[in-house]
Protein backbone atom coordinates (compact mmCIF):
# COMPACT_ATOMS: atom_id res chain seq x y z
CA UNK A 1 0.00 0.00 0.00
CA UNK A 2 1.42 3.55 -1.07
CA UNK A 3 0.63 5.94 1.27
CA UNK A 4 1.56 9.90 0.75
CA UNK A 5 3.40 10.59 3.93
CA UNK A 6 0.33 12.86 5.32
CA UNK A 7 -2.13 10.07 4.62
CA UNK A 8 -0.33 7.81 6.65
CA UNK A 9 0.19 10.48 9.18
CA UNK A 10 -3.57 10.94 9.68
CA UNK A 11 -4.05 7.03 9.65
CA UNK A 12 -1.68 6.95 12.09
CA UNK A 13 -2.76 9.38 14.26
CA UNK A 14 -6.63 7.65 13.40
CA UNK A 15 -4.89 4.57 15.38
CA UNK A 16 -3.38 5.96 18.56
CA UNK A 17 -7.07 8.05 18.93
CA UNK A 18 -8.56 4.61 19.05
CA UNK A 19 -6.13 2.97 20.97
CA UNK A 20 -6.73 5.87 24.02
CA UNK A 21 -10.21 3.95 24.23
CA UNK A 22 -9.28 0.69 24.63
CA UNK A 23 -10.31 -1.15 27.76
CA UNK A 24 -8.52 -3.39 29.93
CA UNK A 25 -10.72 -4.88 31.75
CA UNK A 26 -13.08 -8.22 32.18
CA UNK A 27 -16.60 -6.62 30.85
CA UNK A 28 -18.16 -9.66 30.20
CA UNK A 29 -20.47 -9.72 32.98
CA UNK A 30 -20.26 -13.16 33.90
CA UNK A 31 -20.03 -16.90 31.97
CA UNK A 32 -18.13 -16.57 28.38
CA UNK A 33 -20.64 -19.31 27.00
CA UNK A 34 -20.79 -18.04 22.95
CA UNK A 35 -17.06 -17.15 21.25
CA UNK A 36 -17.03 -16.03 17.31
CA UNK A 37 -14.47 -16.07 14.85
CA UNK A 38 -13.93 -13.93 11.96
CA UNK A 39 -11.80 -13.94 9.13
CA UNK A 40 -11.35 -12.83 5.47
CA UNK A 41 -10.16 -14.23 2.29
CA UNK A 42 -9.26 -12.18 -0.60
CA UNK A 43 -7.96 -12.64 -4.18
CA UNK A 44 -7.95 -9.28 -5.94
CA UNK A 45 -10.43 -6.81 -4.47
CA UNK A 46 -12.71 -9.30 -3.96
CA UNK A 47 -13.14 -10.70 -0.05
CA UNK A 48 -15.24 -13.60 1.33
CA UNK A 49 -15.86 -12.83 4.90
CA UNK A 50 -16.04 -16.33 7.28
CA UNK A 51 -17.83 -15.60 10.55
CA UNK A 52 -19.13 -18.38 13.34
CA UNK A 53 -19.98 -19.20 16.76
CA UNK A 54 -19.24 -21.81 19.06
CA UNK A 55 -21.47 -22.33 22.05
CA UNK A 56 -19.02 -23.39 25.16
CA UNK A 57 -22.21 -25.50 26.43
CA UNK A 58 -23.08 -27.31 23.68
CA UNK A 59 -18.99 -27.98 22.27
CA UNK A 60 -20.00 -27.23 19.01
CA UNK A 61 -20.44 -24.04 16.13
CA UNK A 62 -23.81 -22.80 16.43
CA UNK A 63 -23.55 -20.48 14.03
CA UNK A 64 -22.19 -19.54 10.84
CA UNK A 65 -21.90 -17.18 7.96
CA UNK A 66 -19.91 -16.03 4.64
CA UNK A 67 -20.53 -13.22 2.64
CA UNK A 68 -18.56 -11.73 -0.47
CA UNK A 69 -18.28 -8.40 -0.65
CA UNK A 70 -15.22 -6.26 -2.01
CA UNK A 71 -12.01 -3.99 -0.78
CA UNK A 72 -10.27 -1.92 -2.57
CA UNK A 73 -7.28 -1.18 -0.08
CA UNK A 74 -4.09 -3.23 -0.28
CA UNK A 75 -2.78 -4.44 2.65
CA UNK A 76 0.06 -2.30 4.14
CA UNK A 77 1.60 -3.77 7.70
CA UNK A 78 0.48 -2.03 10.55
CA UNK A 79 -2.74 -0.91 9.10
CA UNK A 80 -4.68 -3.99 8.08
CA UNK A 81 -7.31 -2.43 10.14
CA UNK A 82 -7.90 0.29 7.56
CA UNK A 83 -8.50 -2.55 5.05
CA UNK A 84 -10.11 -5.52 7.00
CA UNK A 85 -12.48 -3.59 9.40
CA UNK A 86 -14.69 -1.95 7.07
CA UNK A 87 -15.38 -5.65 5.41
CA UNK A 88 -16.25 -7.36 8.22
CA UNK A 89 -18.21 -4.76 10.44
CA UNK A 90 -21.18 -5.16 8.57
CA UNK A 91 -20.89 -8.92 9.54
CA UNK A 92 -20.23 -8.41 13.05
CA UNK A 93 -23.11 -5.76 13.34
CA UNK A 94 -25.58 -8.19 12.01
CA UNK A 95 -24.88 -10.67 14.28
CA UNK A 96 -24.02 -8.38 17.54
CA UNK A 97 -26.00 -10.21 20.11
CA UNK A 98 -25.28 -13.53 19.04
CA UNK A 99 -21.75 -13.62 20.66
CA UNK A 100 -20.04 -13.19 24.00
CA UNK A 101 -16.34 -12.19 22.50
CA UNK A 102 -14.97 -12.38 19.65
CA UNK A 103 -11.51 -13.94 18.10
CA UNK A 104 -9.74 -11.93 15.59
CA UNK A 105 -7.46 -12.77 12.63
CA UNK A 106 -5.14 -9.78 13.36
CA UNK A 107 -3.71 -8.26 16.73
CA UNK A 108 -4.91 -6.14 19.71
CA UNK A 109 -2.75 -4.17 21.83
CA UNK A 110 0.38 -5.96 20.62
CA UNK A 111 0.99 -3.45 17.85
CA UNK A 112 3.42 -0.26 17.57
CA UNK A 113 0.34 2.25 17.61
CA UNK A 114 -1.05 -0.23 19.95
CA UNK A 115 -4.48 -0.74 17.51
CA UNK A 116 -4.62 -3.68 15.75
CA UNK A 117 -7.55 -5.12 13.90
CA UNK A 118 -8.76 -6.69 17.31
CA UNK A 119 -8.66 -3.93 19.00
CA UNK A 120 -9.99 -1.47 15.93
CA UNK A 121 -13.20 -3.78 15.70
CA UNK A 122 -13.45 -4.15 19.68
CA UNK A 123 -13.60 -0.40 20.16
CA UNK A 124 -16.02 0.60 17.20
CA UNK A 125 -18.14 -2.30 18.10
CA UNK A 126 -17.73 -1.69 21.90
CA UNK A 127 -17.57 -5.61 22.20
CA UNK A 128 -15.22 -7.69 24.01
CA UNK A 129 -12.16 -9.36 21.42
CA UNK A 130 -9.28 -10.71 21.53
CA UNK A 131 -6.26 -10.51 18.48
CA UNK A 132 -4.98 -13.54 17.72
CA UNK A 133 -2.08 -14.16 15.16
CA UNK A 134 0.72 -16.58 13.85
CA UNK A 135 3.59 -14.19 14.20
CA UNK A 136 4.09 -11.22 16.23
CA UNK A 137 4.73 -7.73 14.71
CA UNK A 138 8.33 -6.79 15.21
CA UNK A 139 10.52 -8.51 17.64
CA UNK A 140 8.71 -10.00 20.42
CA UNK A 141 11.44 -7.58 22.75
CA UNK A 142 9.83 -4.26 21.44
CA UNK A 143 7.53 -2.44 23.98
CA UNK A 144 4.38 -3.21 22.50
CA UNK A 145 5.12 -6.89 22.35
CA UNK A 146 6.44 -7.34 25.86
CA UNK A 147 3.86 -5.61 27.91
CA UNK A 148 1.00 -6.53 25.47
CA UNK A 149 1.69 -10.19 23.46
CA UNK A 150 1.59 -13.28 24.91
CA UNK A 151 2.22 -16.68 22.78
CA UNK A 152 -0.09 -19.80 23.38
CA UNK A 153 1.70 -23.05 23.64
CA UNK A 154 4.04 -23.01 20.16
CA UNK A 155 0.67 -22.21 18.02
CA UNK A 156 -0.04 -19.28 17.83
CA UNK A 157 0.30 -15.41 19.69
CA UNK A 158 -2.89 -13.53 21.47
CA UNK A 159 -3.68 -9.90 22.96
CA UNK A 160 -6.06 -7.88 24.44
CA UNK A 161 -8.24 -6.11 21.71
CA UNK A 162 -11.09 -4.37 24.04
CA UNK A 163 -12.75 -4.74 26.95
CA UNK A 164 -10.87 -8.07 28.18
CA UNK A 165 -7.69 -9.01 30.09
CA UNK A 166 -4.96 -10.59 29.38
CA UNK A 167 -5.80 -13.70 31.68
CA UNK A 168 -9.71 -13.81 30.42
CA UNK A 169 -8.35 -14.14 27.26
CA UNK A 170 -5.80 -16.96 27.80
CA UNK A 171 -9.26 -19.01 29.49
CA UNK A 172 -11.48 -18.17 26.74
CA UNK A 173 -8.72 -19.77 24.10
CA UNK A 174 -7.88 -22.57 26.42
CA UNK A 175 -11.56 -23.43 26.26
CA UNK A 176 -12.00 -23.36 22.75
CA UNK A 177 -8.72 -24.57 21.46
CA UNK A 178 -8.50 -28.39 21.56
CA UNK A 179 -4.40 -30.24 21.38
CA UNK A 180 -4.96 -30.96 17.88
CA UNK A 181 -5.69 -27.74 16.34
CA UNK A 182 -3.70 -25.00 15.33
CA UNK A 183 -6.27 -22.26 16.13
CA UNK A 184 -8.76 -21.79 18.33
CA UNK A 185 -12.42 -23.26 16.97
CA UNK A 186 -14.28 -20.73 15.85
CA UNK A 187 -11.58 -18.95 14.49
CA UNK A 188 -10.60 -22.00 12.35
CA UNK A 189 -14.08 -22.49 11.13
CA UNK A 190 -14.19 -18.67 10.36
CA UNK A 191 -10.85 -19.25 8.30
CA UNK A 192 -11.95 -22.37 6.22
CA UNK A 193 -15.55 -21.06 5.27
CA UNK A 194 -13.91 -17.71 4.05
CA UNK A 195 -11.14 -20.19 2.06
CA UNK A 196 -13.38 -22.25 0.67
CA UNK A 197 -16.33 -20.17 -0.65
CA UNK A 198 -13.72 -17.70 -1.74
CA UNK A 199 -12.34 -20.86 -4.36
CA UNK A 200 -16.22 -21.42 -5.38
CA UNK A 201 -16.62 -17.72 -5.78
CA UNK A 202 -13.30 -18.10 -8.28
CA UNK A 203 -14.55 -21.46 -9.87
CA UNK A 204 -11.49 -23.32 -8.72
CA UNK A 205 -13.54 -26.08 -6.83
CA UNK A 206 -16.50 -27.82 -7.47
CA UNK A 207 -19.87 -27.98 -5.42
Amino acid sequence: MKLDQTLYEKLCETQRRISEKVIVASTCGGEVERIAGVDVSYRGDSAVVGFAVFSIAENRIILVSVSRTFSKIPYASSLLCFREGPVVLPVLRRFFSEYDILLVNGHGLAHPRKCGLATYLGVLLKKPTVGVARRPLGRLEEEHNVNNLRAFGNRFYYSVGNMVTLEEAFNVLRRTTPENRRLPIPLEAAHLFSRRALRLVAGDERV
